[in-house]
C-alpha cells in the first residue's frame, strides 16, 4: 500500500495550524523537521508514522 499526500491538503494542514513536518533524508537518524513551506512534490514526509510522498 503507497501512502501519498497532495499538495493542496499539505496546503490545508497549514492553514489549520500544522507548521513543521518531519522530511525523510540520508542522516542516520532518518529524517528532518522542515518548515510546511519547504515541502515540495517528491518529498516523503511523515504522517501517521509512514514515509508519505507528497504528488501535486
Amino acid at each position: 500500500m503507497t501512502h501519498t499526500i497532495t499538495m493542496k491538503e499539505i496546503q490545508d494542514k497549514i492553514k489549520n495550524g500544522v507548521s513543521t513536518f518531519m522530511k525523510k533524508d540520508n542522516s542516520p537518524r532518518g529524517c528532518e523537521c522542515i518548515s510546511a513551506s519547504e515541502i515540495k512534490p517528491g518529498d516523503q514526509v511523515v504522517i501517521d508514522n509512514y514515509f508519505t510522498t507528497v504528488i501535486e
